[in-house]
């Protein structure tokens, strides 16, 4: 294994041992989401300079959707990026992916708005993907007032996010929405498979686990819905129409195969679609720009995919 994960995953298992922090699983929602907001926020240091960050809100179907802002220094109208933070759609928030979120806007110039959607169990599916269907339509609408081209968009997210994100497309397709310029999808979660090849072999020992995605997954589909729902899990639909996709996950991810098998599906639905594996990598690396090399060249690609997309 790539020596800087290697000593990443060993020094993660020497701070939870120490700390004896019961396994996620174990723990009721609230708890769980508290201990990720201080986990995930050490992924923030040091946060990118020249990128400013507002809070505000935009209407949603349940009321007020909190969300940040994040603009480039300089001045002039700028493309747009609406990203979908991950978390199993029970943890994460905008702020515990404040730096990639950061790091994106300032590499690609464009203006990043990061969706605080509501999570489960408190709010099971479909409310999490009612919230971003519904921000997205808001923010493209309005993008003038965040400062941004609403007619050069794309959509973004990672894990449950990039779920959210491929979810949202299809939603809006069917229902005459705005159509992104690019899906921005990292390590997502797009089958509702937590027996896949790739789920056993990477679901213990490297961040998420198996145990975590069926704990996430019974959160989510706790009111009822089900994984043969594509906008549940996305693969199961019918992607044609969609728009271009880039898709980015790690060899030591245990949605590898989600990624695989997605990408396929939706080159076979005639949807450009460019997938890139990182040898070694886990899942939340590109979170971790501040410690892998890999995450640094994946942000790279990322940016670089932004900005051909929105030009």
């Amino acid at each position: 294994m790539d020596p800087q994960v290697e000593g990443l995953l060993q020094m993660m298992a020497a701070q939870a041992a120490a700390a004896n922090v019961p396994p996620m699983w174990e723990m009721d929602a609230a708890t769980a989401r508290a201990g990720a907001e201080i986990s995930f926020g050490a992924f923030n240091v040091p946060m990118p300079e020249g990128v400013a960050i507002a809070d505000r809100t935009v209407p949603g179907p349940a009321g007020a959707i909190p969300v940040k802002v994040f603009t480039p220094d300089g001045s002039g109208i700028r493309p747009l990026l609406i990203y979908i933070h991950g978390g199993g759609w029970v943890i994460g928030s905008p702020a515990t992916h404040a730096r990639l979120c950061s790091e994106l806007a300032g590499g690609a110039n464009c203006v990043v708005v990061s969706l605080d959607y509501r999570m489960a169990p408190e709010n099971p599916a479909p409310a999490s993907l009612d919230d971003c269907v519904a921000a997205i339509r808001s923010i493209v609408a309005n993008a003038a007032e965040f400062g941004a081209d609403g007619t050069r968009f794309a959509i973004g997210g990672d894990s449950a996010g990039g779920n959210l994100t491929a979810a949202s497309a299809l939603r809006l397709r069917d229902e005459g929405g705005p159509k992104a310029k690019l899906l921005l999808l990292l390590y997502g979660a797009y089958t509702g498979d937590t027996t896949l090849p790739s789920v056993i072999e990477n679901g213990e020992g490297k961040i998420l686990t198996r145990k975590a995605m069926e704990w996430f997954y019974g959160h989510y589909l706790s009111g009822g819905a089900s994984t043969d729902d594509p906008y549940i899990a996305p693969i199961k639909g019918n992607l044609t129409g969609l728009p271009p996709a880039h898709l980015i996950v790690g060899t030591q991810d245990p949605l590898l195969d989600d990624s695989k098998l997605f990408a396929e599906a939706l080159e076979k639905a005639g949807v450009p679609a460019k997938l890139s594996i990182y040898q070694d990598q886990v899942h939340v690396f590109l979170q971790l720009t501040a410690m892998l090399d890999g995450a640094k060249k994946a942000m790279a690609e990322s940016v670089d995919a932004l900005k051909a997309a929105l030009a």
